[in-house]
């Protein structure tokens, strides 16, 4: 004999509400090589360059997810969305894995156009969905005007998306070294037009404004755990709007004296009702 069920109703929070881009900085500048990697990390990526640690930090977030969907962009001067919004992990991790750094950076990075491709990411959504952007940079933008970034900023907490920052690279300049084809050998750094070698730093001002602009959060690629925090914090905010109430049919035991006593008091009400 099968036992008896009850269905009731619980409500829980559904991850699967969550939407996350990830915009990673693939400016000139990302390969300048004042970041380190774990001992995991060197595994995938030789070279101890901001770039590298970017794609690092992606691989973790993607890691850490569980049915929410994510969606991968690139960007310098503009930005190109390279994986739209899915849940297959996996295709995300082996394209993070195998992006060629030495055909893929160009200069100057532009932090108003990686909104702007983050958030057509996000668009034509559900607002009831959590909308999350994720950027990877070193936070120099090449127009040396936040007028831009600050609007896009605005507008993407208009739509109900937050931006969540993680800055990479070091406070001092830097060098950006030119390897050759093999990446093996360092064989000059880059210079400008006049010939003067280039330096780049670690911008935290401007990634911190995006952040506080949307209702996001600011880290720094090198904390430890970072890519931790950023998801329990996105999932932690999250909490307090996305849930869902779902059906579930739960199985209980009767005993056999107790269910022959069940049925017993069921026929005695019928032949009472029956009087």
């Amino acid at each position: 004999m099968s036992e008896p069920k009850v269905q009731y109703t619980r409500t829980v929070f559904n991850r699967g509400g969550i939407d996350i881009a990830i915009g990673i900085d693939v400016s000139k500048s990302m390969l300048a090589e004042d970041e380190t990697l774990s001992a995991e990390g060197k595994k995938l990526f030789t070279i101890p360059n901001r770039l590298n640690r970017s794609r690092y930090c992606a691989l973790n977030l993607i890691a850490g997810l569980r049915g929410e969907r994510i969606g991968v962009f690139l960007f310098a001067s503009r930005g190109v969305e390279v994986i739209p919004l899915t849940i297959d992990y996996g295709y995300c991790q082996y394209l993070l894995k195998h992006i060629n750094d030495t055909t893929i950076t160009i200069p100057g990075s532009d932090l108003n156009q990686a909104i702007l491709t983050g958030k057509a990411m996000l668009e034509n959504i559900s607002f009831r969905k959590i909308k999350v952007i994720v950027l990877i940079s070193d936070g120099e933008d090449i127009t040396n005007d936040p007028t831009a970034f600050i609007e896009s900023s605005r507008q993407a907490l208009s739509q109900g998306i937050s931006i969540y920052t993680v800055g990479t690279g070091m406070g001092r300049g830097v060098l950006i070294p030119i390897r050759d084809a093999r990446g093996i050998t360092i064989r000059d750094y880059y210079r400008d037009e006049d010939g003067t070698y280039l330096k780049t730093r670690l911008v935290q001002d401007t990634l911190k404004t995006i952040a506080s602009l949307t209702g996001g959060a600011y880290y720094r690629v090198s904390e430890q755990n970072c890519e931790e925090k950023i998801v329990s914090t996105i999932l932690h905010r999250a909490r307090t709007v996305e849930y869902t109430k779902v059906k579930e049919r739960a199985w209980f035991y009767l005993s056999p004296i107790l269910l022959i006593l069940s049925v017993l008091m069921f026929a005695i009400g019928i032949i009472s009702n029956q009087r």
